[in-house]
């Protein structure tokens, strides 16, 4: 009996931390949106059931509310001459503060002595300069979609209108039919390059992203016709920004999932100061995993196990007046293909395939010291630096002898990118926000690219872009403001200049209706590939100009309650000065960007054109009452005129988009939360350039040709995905614990990811993408 008792009494031991009632602080600032300047005796109030807590802001800006249950809470801010600000659903969870930022909006009524009631929409972009095509990612909520692949933050926007993936394979971010090369990532107001394991040296996407989500506050992101201070890209900005560290207390992380060990740490430098640090490591470990995919029949057919590492850290200082913050991302990728590696079950004699050993370096750091000359005036300075090195060896495997052909292949790309950009923020008034700013870049690249016995590439040297902005915003009144600027950019490669105007509006009928316009120029620089190709010991793509597109776009958003909006957006893109090659004449570089090897290797000239158009519908209901859902649809066309001066379809045509995200919260005692969410996905297929078979030609593998002249009238069949995810989180007296599983392709659909010709056997074959594929993983907060 007594060890029945000692039983007992161990048990409750271990079970004495769960049974405690979990509460945490909510603490932030508040800032003015224009001037990022403190806002003191802001009126917070917190609402969490039915318990309310309130405070003011102190002289910092700053206010805290300890003992706020864990769950579910709403924030909202009200200040005099401000508009009202609602946070809702704010997760509060054990082993993190919940640390907010609130930038308010000045109010107008006061001037104007008139009465409006203020409204919040929570998919109004941070920036306040940006009208139309743009909507905030909320990683809180973005956390809860399906299909992201373990928490990729690119994947996350292709439940967007307008917006499609390449493939299951990769995560570039295909907008409006446009070349995923198109986009610019940004993080912390820097220019960042490819933030992907196994990028290209000029792509924007990769098979795996290295931007941990566990560190990003909200984000923006942009869908076109962007505002005077983003430039060099004619497709979409995201605009990332990471969270400062907490600097009141140390908190850690740890977890195991899909994308391998993770371990992250946060705390204060200096209490005093408000000094903060924050690290975030990652370490893969894919053979296991890809071990248990095999396991559910998953289809995983790779040429090898990729390997991966990444850092992400940032430092933050408040200054008497200023700010100081240094932060880095690197990473490592490899993967490697021996012939041992290969699956030969299903080879026929005479069958070649490629032995492969691919290594990746890449590392941003960049330095933002920002002064405050005037509550109303603030310098922002950043200095950074980007590293990216590519290597890739190509070796032929014959099939069954397993000779290797050596040295079919070989890469060697390498660039530095040393930036410096000043920007300057001004407010005049209350109606009145200037923005503007100048800088340049310096290229270091060294490049040398060889197939079989032709060198495409041999050169190292430098190369620069210069760069410079202003945008003016004038407010009318809340419900009217306009957005005018202009970008310009010089490539000191060749003199190619280009000067562009913005334009945007947005006018709030109504309390629940609002109309926006924009409209405005964009360019783009080459990759340095195309400018550097050789032939005949020249560079004939030197001169080469950079590309075009006037941009416009027409949006309605109407709220349909407290809860729910509509929002449709028409728009249209006409592209010039697109480089085009009479090599083949049906051909556009508008085609290229969203491979692992995109071949630039061609003579190029500023001759073609493309347009691209389309209607976008979304319906959202926010998180609210447990549950929330986001239904969007997509018709566009996109098109492009080669050499040839004939209209066709570009790859990235696929006409029509539908998706389809939904979830539901359960709330399991005091403490723990489960949630499920689901996502359906139905897309047009991509586009390709079938191929003619003539056994005349001599070699096996010039058997079969492509046919230009069908360019890119076919699609793949339509890409269908059904997927579920399911999160749990325990809430204990200091930690929690996340438990997360990922079902991708449910129904196990054949998406056809490409298809190609088997010389050998004289057939075509299908490459297919994920099948029914479970991931999952945990992650301990402390």
């Amino acid at each position: 009996m007594k060890q029945t008792k000692h039983y007992y009494i161990l048990f409750f031991l271990f079970l004495f931390p769960t049974l405690l009632f979990a509460q945490q602080n909510v603490r932030g600032v508040v800032l003015d949106g224009n001037t990022q300047e403190p806002l003191p005796g802001a009126t917070v109030i917190v609402l969490s059931g039915d318990q309310q807590f309130g405070i003011a802001t102190d002289l910092q800006g700053e206010f805290s509310t300890p003992n706020i249950p864990v769950g579910r809470c709403h924030v909202t801010i009200s200040m005099i001459g401000y508009r009202t600000h609602v946070a809702s659903n704010i997760l509060v969870f054990q082993g993190r503060e919940t640390v907010l930022e609130i930038l308010l909006e000045e109010d107008l009524t006061m001037l104007d002595e008139l009465v409006v009631t203020p409204q919040v929409d929570r998919t109004q972009p941070i920036n306040q300069m940006t009208a139309v095509s743009a909507r905030m990612l909320s990683v809180e909520e973005a956390h809860r979609y399906a299909g992201t692949m373990g928490g990729d933050v690119a994947r996350m926007t292709t439940g967007f209108a307008g917006v499609v993936a390449a493939d299951d394979t990769r995560n570039d971010i295909i907008i409006r039919g446009n070349s995923p090369r198109g986009v610019l990532w940004r993080l912390d107001g820097f220019d960042i390059p490819n933030p992907n394991h196994f990028g290209a040296m000029s792509g924007t996407g990769g098979p795996i992203g290295m931007i941990n989500t566990n560190q990003l506050s909200n984000s923006d992101f942009l869908t076109g016709t962007f505002p005077a201070e983003f430039g060099n890209a004619t497709s979409g900005v995201f605009d990332l920004r990471l969270r400062n560290g907490n600097n009141r207390r140390h908190e850690f992380l740890a977890g195991m999932g899909m994308n391998g060990f993770e371990l992250g740490a946060e705390g204060p430098i200096s209490r005093e100061t408000g000094a903060s640090y924050m690290v975030n490591a990652r370490y893969s470990f894919l053979k296991p995993v890809i071990a248990v995919m095999e396991l559910f029949n998953a289809d995983f057919d790779a040429p090898g196990v990729p390997e991966y590492e990444d850092i992400t850290a940032k430092i933050n200082i408040p200054l008497r007046n200023g700010n100081l913050s240094w932060m880095a991302l690197a990473g490592a990728s490899r993967i490697r293909n021996s012939a041992e590696d290969i699956d030969f079950t299903d080879w026929a004699e005479g069958d070649r395939g490629q032995a492969l050993n691919m290594r990746n370096r890449q590392l941003f750091t960049g330095l933002n010291y920002t002064h405050r000359f005037t509550p109303n005036t603030r310098l922002e300075n950043r200095l950074s630096y980007q590293f990216f090195r590519q290597n890739v060896d190509l070796d032929d495997v014959i099939y069954p002898s397993l000779e290797i052909v050596s040295g079919t292949g070989d890469v060697k790309m390498q660039e530095g990118r040393l930036a410096f950009m000043s920007t300057l923020n001004h407010r005049i008034n209350a109606r009145n926000t200037i923005r503007a700013g100048t800088g340049a870049d310096l290229y270091m690249t060294s490049l040398y690219t060889r197939f079989v016995e032709t060198v495409f590439n041999d050169y190292s040297g430098n190369s620069g872009l210069v760069r410079g902005f202003a945008s003016w915003q004038h407010r009318f009144n809340n419900a009217f403001s306009m957005t005018t600027g202009v970008y310009s950019q010089v490539f000191a490669l060749n003199s190619d200049f280009s000067v562009e105007p913005r334009l945007g509006l947005r006018y709030e009928l109504s309390p629940r209706t609002a109309l926006s316009l924009g409209s405005g120029l964009h360019s783009q620089i080459q990759p340095l590939e195309v400018y550097l190709f050789e032939e005949n010991g020249v560079h004939p793509n030197h001169d080469l100009g950079m590309n075009r597109s006037w941009q416009s776009a027409l949006g309605l958003n109407q709220r349909l309650g407290n809860r729910m909006r509509l929002k449709a957006e028409v728009y249209y893109q006409h592209l010039f000065n697109i480089p085009v090659t009479a090599d083949i004449p049906e051909e556009s570089i508008l085609n290229f960007g969203d491979e692992m090897f995109n071949n630039w290797n061609y003579v190029f000239i500023n001759e073609g054109t493309g347009r691209n158009y389309g209607v976008e519908v979304t319906l959202e209901r926010f998180f609210e009452n447990n549950y929330y859902f986001l239904i969007t649809g997509s018709l566009f066309d996109s098109k492009y005129k080669g050499f040839d001066g004939i209209e066709r379809r570009t790859r990235f045509a696929s006409n029509f988009a539908f998706n389809a995200l939904g979830g539901y919260e359960w709330r399991l005692g005091k403490r723990n939360l489960l949630s499920v969410n689901s996502r359906l996905s139905w897309v047009g297929g991509k586009r390709y350039v079938p191929g003619v078979v003539d056994f005349s030609v001599e070699g096996l593998f010039d058997i079969f040709q492509f046919d230009y002249s069908q360019a890119y009238k076919r699609r793949l069949p339509d890409f269908f995905r059904l997927d579920l995810t399911a999160t749990m989180r325990q809430n204990f007296n200091r930690t929690s614990i996340e438990y997360f599983a990922e079902i991708n392709n449910v129904t196990n659909h054949n998406n056809i990811l490409m298809q190609f010709y088997n010389a050998n056997r004289g057939r075509m074959e299908n490459f297919y993408q994920f099948g029914f594929m479970p991931i999952g993983g945990v992650r301990f907060h402390f």
